[in-house]
């Protein structure tokens, strides 16, 4: 019954459009949750989820040796909250167990590099964190939106980037430098064995991760708390600092609210060190 249920919430994920990260993760987190209590969904009480909830404080992540930040654990509680919404919502159960009242995180300002410091991740990349580094900093890609990319997404005859599935389902179109394009072609020619449909990275989600933490260490960064993220950040900042419209920025990074890209308005004005100069025009 539960393995079931949670097969249709998932099929539910993928019908609103969640995304591809979002519609692997929830099913394995509510799997999780319902193993931790041996009980079928219906049995599930509003003591266990707050019960749950304090267990999940006492975890250590097997990835990072250190207790579930608080973003996550809201990430899991959520994922545990759509589920009994949509039970509840497809008349599989009357009362929904979910009551719990838990604020969203404080979420921690955005952190940023400076142009010094993409410049060292650049000349300490090997190959893979070279790609990784344009997908991310220089195309202002997400990392599930750079591990789906394919070969057939790159259009190196006009320097263009396009993303058919990206946050929200929203497609998008994003410009590269030469410097990324004979990038590029070295990387596919490399891999030239594999269908045009092949992905470009061919890696998954956390390996991605792991060669970016290995390229900070590397690079003498790896104490700043940055985050794979933060190239993204970093790519907002600069275009903003460099006089692009917010609309224009907004299209760029794939944004549905102009608002969300406000937000790089607030770090650039905190971050008056960053180079003003357009960094994706100096990659090694």
């Amino acid at each position: 019954m539960n393995e079931q249920s949670i097969l249709l919430f998932r099929k539910e994920l993928q019908n609103l459009g969640y995304s591809k990260t979002v519609i692997n993760n929830y099913p394995k987190q509510i799997r999780a949750f319902l193993n931790h209590f041996k009980k079928s969904f219906t049995e599930i009480t509003t003591k266990n989820i707050l019960d749950y909830h304090n267990h999940l404080k006492t975890i250590i992540g097997t990835r990072t040796g250190k207790p579930f930040s608080e973003s996550y654990i809201h990430s899991i509680l959520l994922s545990i909250k759509l589920y009994f919404d949509y039970l509840q919502r497809t008349g599989v159960i009357k009362l929904n167990p979910y009551q719990l009242k838990i604020k969203s995180p404080k979420s921690e300002e955005r952190k940023i590099f400076t142009q010094e410091e993409i410049k060292r991740l650049y000349s300490k990349s090997n190959q893979l964190q070279t790609i990784i580094l344009h997908l991310c900093y220089a195309c202002g890609m997400r990392r599930n939106e750079a591990v789906e990319l394919k070969i057939s997404d790159i259009d190196l005859e006009n320097n263009l980037l396009y993303i058919k599935k990206g946050k929200g389902r929203k497609r998008r179109v994003i410009p590269f430098t030469k410097q990324v394009q004979k990038d590029f072609i070295f990387s596919i020619e490399a891999e030239i064995r594999h269908p045009i449909n092949e992905k470009l990275l061919n890696i998954t989600g956390n390996k991605m991760y792991d060669e970016f933490k290995k390229l900070l260490k590397k690079a003498g960064l790896d104490n700043q708390k940055f985050t794979l993220h933060c190239l993204r950040h970093t790519i907002a900042t600069q275009l903003l600092e460099q006089g692009m419209e917010l609309e224009k920025v907004r299209d760029f990074l794939g944004h549905e609210y102009l608002g969300t890209t406000q937000i790089y308005t607030h770090i650039r004005m905190k971050n008056e060190t960053i180079n003003r100069q357009p960094t994706t025009d100096n990659l090694p």
